[in-house]
């Protein structure tokens, strides 16, 4: 069976009132258009509609995915015309076409799959998912007479005051049968108030055709879509919801999750304990049995575990096992820190490599250092990295001891077990 997957993701995203392209928005640390590849990453023959700042989004895609530019956007019954006039999608002939939104971050592989069976399965023409929601506010309504025969999909622009009412909503994810498109796209018309071509015309012309037309039922927060930053942040909200609870069902601990924000990327070990607004973003990584926060923010960063960082910011850098860092301390990015390290109050690091067991208490800075094990930099030492125009590294033997307020002048190197 084949089947081409085209994700239609060329809007500019007007109501985001913003200059970056909708698609490049971020959910929970990651581009929209990125958890779109995530749902989709298992299918074959898959297909990129891009518009709007399309050298943008480009970069975003995959490199099993191929990009169709929709130079001008006319709607997404346009969209998927212009993908049927494209030779490198006609360069093969399909059984089904499924067909996503680009900017419905939360839907799952589980009920593609189930709208690409059920639609095989039952030889249908038309298929799919619908929602029924609290709010259907600027979705397209779908319309179902007394046998629950799908009869049309009403925008909201175009719905009468009764259509307004009904709650079951379209997603805009549906599989279709090639042939039925390939006949069938020439036919939409854009007499409508946006003046534009509807994706969703065809289920109308489907029916009118007598067309097998189906449908399978997904949860709200499945098929939320994005079209302003408000839906933007209720979406990140129920996605926060989602991944904390998955770290819970992991054995971590959450002291307060509403105040936590924990990017789709992290990964964090059992045991460990979140404490009060805490945020880890991006590719961060936490070992088990630590605990972080409160008032902190991890980006981009590992660390080990039974490790405890206090107050503090972290950011692309990275710790062995048994660490503290904290309270009120920075770890620039390039910081290294090796197993029973401490940073502590008001200290801050960059670009630094610190060996096991040494101990940068407070109030001090190493900034291009490398430091072997077991020294101890005093309160108010600092490395004094930079002459004005280069950048020096400091080097700290093996058990030295650096006293408080010491300046060391790089480029200098201090000897094993030297007192200062």
């Amino acid at each position: 069976m084949d089947i081409a997957t085209i994700v239609l993701s060329a809007g500019k995203g007007t109501r985001m009132n913003s200059e970056i392209p909708k698609v490049l928005h971020k959910v929970l640390g990651k581009e929209i258009i990125l958890w779109s590849n995530e749902a989709i990453k298992n299918f074959e023959n898959k297909f990129f509609v891009i518009g709007h700042q399309h050298e943008l989004v480009k970069d975003y895609i995959s490199n099993e995915s191929q990009a169709i530019v929709q130079e001008e956007q006319l709607g997404t019954g346009h969209a998927l015309s212009v993908v049927f006039n494209d030779e490198s999608f006609l360069s093969k002939t399909y059984d089904y076409v499924l067909v996503i939104p680009g900017d419905v971050p939360l839907i799952q592989e589980e009920i593609l799959n189930s709208l690409i069976s059920k639609v095989v399965t039952s030889k249908a023409s038309i298929g799919f998912v619908v929602s029924s929601v609290k709010e259907s506010f600027g979705y397209g309504r779908v319309i179902i007479d007394k046998e629950d025969n799908v009869l049309k999909i009403v925008e909201e622009k175009d719905a009468s005051n009764e259509e307004k009412k009904i709650n079951l909503i379209n997603s805009g994810i549906y599989c279709f049968g090639y042939e039925f498109i390939k006949n069938h796209i020439g036919q939409l018309s854009d007499v409508n108030e946006q003046k534009e071509f509807y994706l969703t015309d065809l289920i109308e012309l489907g029916f009118n055709k007598k067309e097998k037309i189906l449908v399978v039922e997904s949860s709200e927060v499945s098929i939320m879509g994005i079209n302003s930053m408000d839906q933007l942040h209720n979406l990140e909200r129920e996605a926060r919801e989602i991944i904390i609870n998955m770290h819970i069902d992991n054995g971590v601990y959450f002291q307060d999750s509403s105040t936590a924000y924990i990017d789709d990327g992290v990964s964090i070990g059992s045991g460990t304990k979140i404490l009060a607004n805490t945020h880890l973003l991006g590719n961060t990584v936490v070992g088990e049995n630590c605990t972080i926060g409160p008032n902190t923010m991890i980006s981009d960063s590992d660390i080990g575990s039974r490790s405890k960082v206090l107050y503090s910011v972290v950011s692309e850098s990275s710790t062995k096992e048994e660490v503290q860092i904290g309270p009120y301390a920075h770890l620039r990015p390039g910081s290294n820190l090796g197993s029973n390290v401490k940073v502590g109050a008001f200290a801050e690091t960059k670009k630094s490599n610190i060996g096991d067991g040494s101990k940068v208490p407070h109030l001090a800075y190493v900034g291009d250092g490398e430091i072997e094990g077991n020294v101890n930099f005093s309160a108010g030492a600092i490395t004094v990295n930079y002459d004005g125009e280069n950048k020096n590294k400091t080097i700290i033997k093996e058990g030295a001891f650096i006293g408080s307020d010491v300046m060391l002048v790089a480029p200098v190197t201090i000897g094993e077990g030297a007192v200062i």
